[in-house]
């Protein structure tokens, strides 16, 4: 490196700053990153902060933000027949990183959209405590890892209270680099490993003036609490897809005991090892479309239906699966409200000297659901530029067969907030 220095909080005059989050399943704990990058993290010490206990009020904030942004994303898309897939949590957590570093009209919008219009620093408290939450399992592998890199120059003015804020509530390592093919290596190393190769490249290069990327990664591993027994697994099932075409998939059998009966849908909650995390399924009934269902989805209905799931049996078939999705997801986020963090006159004083905006935000996620678990990866970037550049009366158990097009969810079993959201048109 040209500069070699300590100081990593005393510069910023970058024309892009990047920040990033990841997301993934079956990536292992404890993975070390080897990097030519210089690692800081020892000159920004995390300081202790207040656990805020994950109440409804955090609860209805994030999962109304889950839906809205699952609606406004993925209609296109979702419309044509493709399958979708997004990590709420993935894209939370980067855009909250970045709401640290923004004040004024900025700031309030990103409340509004991201955290229900509680300020920021309450926001940070819930995420601090749902993070830990989700690492604290024994039963799966659940990975959480933070990372700032910092280009090696001596213009670079970051705030010291911007960085040290995301240092104290998501523990962010800090590395100093080059920013040169080197260090798109080693980022897209971070990436690889710690969504163990399911998303291997952020980065094909860092953009001329690129100075700054926060990068948020989270890695889970989760077999089925009930194993298949090889007589539950059908390898001539049939999925009938969007457009009424009928696809030999691998259906997977079993009778599960938590059933959910709504207004036009019913699904059933499978849960992982442990019971920490499950598979949640939402089946439109015949005649409505996955997409006419999710646009009248939100995240208070969703919640009611994960609350009032009955304890009975359910038989159930799900399909095998894997597909990668991504999407750029600036309209969506305007749409929902936060609208001046992408105006060129957007204020981010609290995170630079340097007038910055965000100029995009990209979002891509893998799954595979088979008869072993479940693996998915998301990965998100939040790209910023210079401003001057139902009850039933059954007799036998319901039946909901995801033979159709469906919605699914994987997620925490204590607050039921969606991890990953997801909708599937095809399997094929």
């Amino acid at each position: 490196m040209k500069h070699k220095t300590n100081r990593i909080i005393k510069r910023v005059t970058g024309v892009t700053l990047i920040v990033a989050a990841t997301l993934s399943l079956f990536a292992c704990r404890g993975t070390t990153v080897q990097t030519q990058a210089e690692n800081l993290t020892k000159d920004l010490n995390a300081e202790s902060v207040t656990n805020r206990e994950l109440d409804d009020t955090f609860r209805l904030a994030a999962a109304d933000f889950s839906f809205a942004l699952f609606q406004q994303s993925s209609a296109e898309d979702v419309n044509a027949g493709k399958n979708i897939l997004i990590s709420p949590e993935s894209v939370l957590s980067a855009l909250a990183m970045t709401a640290n570093g923004a004040n004024g009209q900025t700031l309030a919008e990103m409340e509004e959209v991201l955290c229900g219009g509680m300020e920021i620093h309450s926001f940070n408290e819930y995420m601090y405590t749902y993070h830990n939450r989700l690492t604290a399992t024994k039963d799966v592998t659940f990975h959480l890892a933070n990372s700032i890199w910092l280009k090696d120059e001596p213009e670079l003015q970051v705030k010291e209270d911007f960085l040290q804020t995301d240092r104290n509530y998501y523990n962010a390592d800090i590395f100093q680099a080059d920013f040169d093919t080197d260090t798109v290596a080693d980022i897209n190393q971070w990436v690889d490993v710690n969504t163990n190769g399911m998303i291997p490249q952020l980065l094909t290069e860092i953009p001329e003036g690129a100075e700054l990327y926060l990068i948020n990664a989270l890695a889970f591993e989760g077999e089925w609490e009930n194993s298949y027994e090889e007589k539950r697994i059908n390898e001539a099932g049939t999925f009938t897809d969007y457009l009424g075409n009928e696809e030999t998939v691998t259906m997977l059998r079993s009778t599960e005991t938590q059933y959910i009966a709504g207004e036009h849908v019913t699904g059933f909650v499978k849960n992982y090892k442990g019971g920490d995390y499950a598979f949640l399924a939402l089946l439109p009934e015949e005649g409505i479309r996955v997409e006419d269902y999710i646009a009248s989805l939100n995240g208070e209905d969703f919640l009611a239906l994960y609350d009032n799931r009955m304890y009975q049996e359910v038989l159930v078939e799900i399909p095998e699966f894997t597909y990668d999705y991504d999407t750029e997801l600036k309209d969506a986020l305007s749409s929902m409200g936060m609208e001046d963090a992408f105006e060129p006159g957007a204020d981010f004083s609290n995170m630079a000297e340097t007038d910055l905006y965000i100029s995009r935000v990209l979002h891509k996620t893998h799954i595979q659901v088979d008869r072993a678990g479940t693996k998915a990866a998301a990965v998100t970037a939040v790209e910023m530029s210079k401003a001057s550049d139902v009850e039933m009366d059954v007799t036998e158990p319901p039946r909901v067969y995801l033979n159709r097009p469906f919605v699914y969810a994987i997620v925490d079993t204590e607050t039921g907030l969606p991890v990953f959201l997801g909708a599937v048109n095809t399997i094929e």
